[in-house]
């Protein structure tokens, strides 16, 4: 017979002590689901309950980065103050959007926190969701509800497709509004879902308002997240000027009735800018089309696009002016491609300098476009173009080769020829033999490789990180210099920087222009700065435009900056007495674009 004592002896280990079975057993049987990333965001497990969850199977997502489950519901700002906070103080909590595999949304509480094996340095992080919404809610909350919309109380999104068709049939020709709440995604980012919920609601509440004061029949529903949709009658139309002249006014009024400040249920208050689309939908004889309702909301959701994507809040499109604006950006696609083709587009160069000394140490070629009209396009403008219709890899071909040309030119006149940087877009990284094509333009024109600086944007890393970093690897071993442009407005993480055979981090400008005002801001840039520096890389500030971004730089650390404030893009011609020695760089850098005092 055991005694009490004896008993107790006999445990091999405290009962409070689990084995790492149990700890297995636990992750896969618990009802929240989990993931495990490693430190730079891959999964490298996920428990059945957010199979469940998410329909993906853990084979599906091991080595890929949480992105593959990207609502767009949340900013790059949201993700790069998750990261700050998980580098910062190992952990972080909030609520998210995410997709399912079937594409449906679903709301959801993730709780993120860093792991570490012998507590050392953090080696994974774990994400815990909670608060996971219903197949059945998540529908309900989706642009492709078919009922009364569960937020709102307005028509969903196949209900208005209905009501339209029926009110269409029953009253002739209508107007019909999108309406797009531009910001909405950081609003709710910044005061939480449930005021997003509330916002959306008076909104709701506003369009019915605006819509029952003008006395036509009216019908109103959610098409999406942050989407509103009004149909109404306009009986009368006989293609003359007047009545469609009515139509915007009404439509103007409705607009100005939502976009105006409104109270949150937290008690703040905010003011909401909307993006509106209009178009006038009629038939010859008056009657529905067979699907009709789904041909209107289509053009509707066209026309709402292309509002919003011009980033005018507050702007009013009509289908005439809708179509007249694709015919435009088509003819601009075509010259664009004909200049690319026969290389009239600019290469200018501007100076990198060292901040601690104003030293010129590098150049970054910049392209320029005259349009067809005579007028300089914005890079904001055809570098978007370009990608959207498949022109810009070739376009950075050409810009690499006209680089490739100045440095030969700069090589045999002797000049002091200091080392370019030149982008390199994504989709001339990913090409199969992108390290071969390389290797062979430096050949062709007898250019030293440390002459030549690839940046590279975040974007390439989404995909296959390893495969990425395969091929900078590629890259480093003919010579070239390689840095990440636009840090920190992708996705990723900064966990990744370790990894990465990198020399250089480029900030954004968008960081640099918000430095002296937000703390926040200047934080994340002296983290960046820090991180940098620890895995033996530095970094360049884009856009510096002031004396004081220039002193906050300076003070956290920063190596490099370019921008106006220490000179403006030069042509070859300018350039080419600066590297001869006859023109000092002082008259470039110490231009009287910057203030006297520095």
């Amino acid at each position: 017979m055991l005694s009490a004592h004896s008993a107790t002896a006999a445990l091999p280990m405290p009962a409070f002590e689990l084995g790492p079975r149990l700890l297995h057993e636990a992750f896969h049987r618990t009802l929240s689901p989990m993931l495990i990333t490693d430190t730079a965001g891959r999964i490298c497990h996920v428990n059945p309950a957010f199979e469940q969850a998410t329909g993906y199977a853990l084979e599906e997502l091991r080595g890929r980065f949480p992105t593959v489950m990207h609502s767009k519901m949340q900013s790059s700002d949201f993700y790069r103050r998750m990261w700050t906070a998980l580098l910062d103080e190992g952990h972080w909590q909030g609520e998210i959007w995410n997709r399912r595999k079937d594409g449906r949304l679903f709301r959801e509480w993730l709780s993120i926190s860093a792991l570490n094996e012998g507590g050392g340095e953090t080696t994974h992080f774990l994400g815990v969701y909670s608060g996971l919404s219903s197949p059945q809610l998540a529908e309900a909350q989706s642009e492709d509800y078919g009922g009364v919309d569960a937020v709102t109380g307005v028509l969903g999104r196949r209900a208005f497709i209905k009501a339209t068709e029926r009110l269409h049939a029953s009253a002739g020709p209508l107007a019909f509004m999108a309406l797009d709440i531009t910001g909405f995604t950081d609003i709710n980012e910044h005061h939480g879902l449930y005021c997003g919920d509330g916002l959306l609601r008076q909104v709701a509440h506003r369009c019915t308002q605006a819509a029952a004061q003008h006395g036509a029949e009216c019908v109103v529903g959610r098409v999406g997240s942050d989407e509103f949709a009004l149909a109404w009658a306009v009986g009368g139309l006989d293609g003359s000027d007047t009545p469609r002249a009515e139509i915007h006014r009404m439509a103007e009024q409705m607009r100005h009735a939502v976009a105006t400040r409104y109270q949150l249920d937290s008690g703040r208050t905010v003011d909401v800018a909307v993006s509106v689309g209009l178009a006038v939908l009629s038939t010859p004889d008056g009657a529905a089309e067979p699907g009709g309702g789904a041909l209107h909301l289509g053009a509707a959701d066209a026309l709402l696009q292309a509002s919003a994507a011009r980033q005018a809040p507050g702007g009013l499109e009509t289908a005439v002016q809708h179509y007249e604006r694709l015919e435009a950006e088509r003819r601009l696609t075509r010259a664009l491609r004909e200049d690319i083709v026969a290389g009239r587009l600019e290469v200018v160069f501007q100076p990198k300098v060292r901040l601690n000394t104003s030293a010129p140490v590098g150049l970054e070629a910049l392209c320029r476009w005259t349009g067809p009209d005579g007028k300089p396009v914005p890079p904001s403008v055809f570098i978007p173009l370009a990608e959207r219709h498949g022109l810009i890899a070739e376009l950075g071909d050409r810009v690499l080769e006209s680089v490739l040309r100045s440095l030969a030119r700069w090589n045999e006149g002797h000049l002091n020829t200091l080392p370019v940087a030149v982008n390199f877009s994504a989709a001339q990284f990913k090409r199969p033999d992108v390290v071969a094509r390389v290797e062979a333009a430096l050949a062709r024109h007898r250019v030293p490789a440390h002459l030549v600086e690839l940046e590279l944007t975040e974007s390439i890393l989404l995909e296959d990180f390893d495969a990425a970093v395969t091929t900078l690897q590629g890259l480093r071993h003919l010579g070239l210099t390689l840095s990440i442009d636009d840090f920190g407005t992708g996705y990723s993480s900064l966990a990744y920087m370790r990894r990465l055979p990198v020399s250089c981090i480029k900030i954004d400008r968008s960081f640099v222009a918000d430095l002296c005002t937000d703390d926040r801001t200047r934080h994340v840039v002296a983290t960046v700065v820090s991180l940098a520096h620890r895995f033996g890389m530095h970094c360049v500030a884009e856009g510096v435009e002031t004396f004081d971004q220039v002193q906050v730089l300076m003070e956290l650390g920063c190596d490099q900056a370019q921008g106006y404030f220490f000179a403006r893009p030069l042509d070859t011609e300018a350039l080419a007495p600066i590297l001869a020695g006859r023109t000092p760089w002082v008259e470039v850098v110490m231009a009287p674009s910057r203030p006297m005092e520095f």
